[in-house]
């Protein structure tokens, strides 16, 4: 009886933290979705590429620091980021491959990483340790630093490409 109390236990704690993971990611989602395409976008219009792509990443890195302090302050895994980093102690080949992202080449993992993924996110995956929520170290201000430099540069290359593809379009059409 006592095995099939702490099943349904795990049961409700899995399925707990799994709603909290699909409203966490969904919302943060949300939120870098209409920050990436919309105000960059807007910032990149209006101010140019140099100084909209300045302002622009100022703004990120303010942001993902507030979220990064938000997160820890809350200290609850609503991104899952902490369950993933608990996959580096799991043995086999699961346990490898994320030992190997998460250890080998800080550097060259962060700069991958950084193409996709926020500053805020970079940090709090490469981070020493699972669910310890305890700010940023002088290697996690290195990478914070780093990952914002890298992953707003790509953007802002990224985005100054496309509008000016689009302005070369509409130009020879009109």
């Amino acid at each position: 009886m006592e095995n099939i109390e702490l099943v349904v236990k795990d049961k409700k704690i899995w399925f707990r933290r799994l709603g909290l993971w699909v409203t966490g990611i969904g919302s943060y989602y949300i939120f870098t979705w209409v920050y990436d395409y919309l105000i960059i976008s807007a910032l990149l219009l209006y101010f140019g590429v140099l100084k909209g792509g300045i302002i622009a990443m100022i703004v990120s890195m303010f942001l993902d620091f507030f979220t990064l302090k938000f997160y820890d302050w809350l200290k609850k895994d609503w991104l899952a980021l902490e369950a993933i980093k608990e996959l580096n102690d799991k043995k086999g080949f699961i346990g490898k491959l994320f030992r190997f992202v998460h250890n080998k080449g800080s550097i060259l993992t962060v700069f991958f990483l950084s193409l996709f993924l926020n500053a805020f996110i970079v940090t709090t995956y490469m981070r020493n340790g699972a669910y310890k929520y305890n700010g940023l170290t002088k290697r996690d201000w290195i990478i914070f630093t780093t990952s914002s430099i890298i992953g707003n540069g790509y953007w802002i290359l990224m985005f100054a490409g496309g509008i000016t593809l689009i302005k070369e379009i509409l130009i020879s059409f009109f």
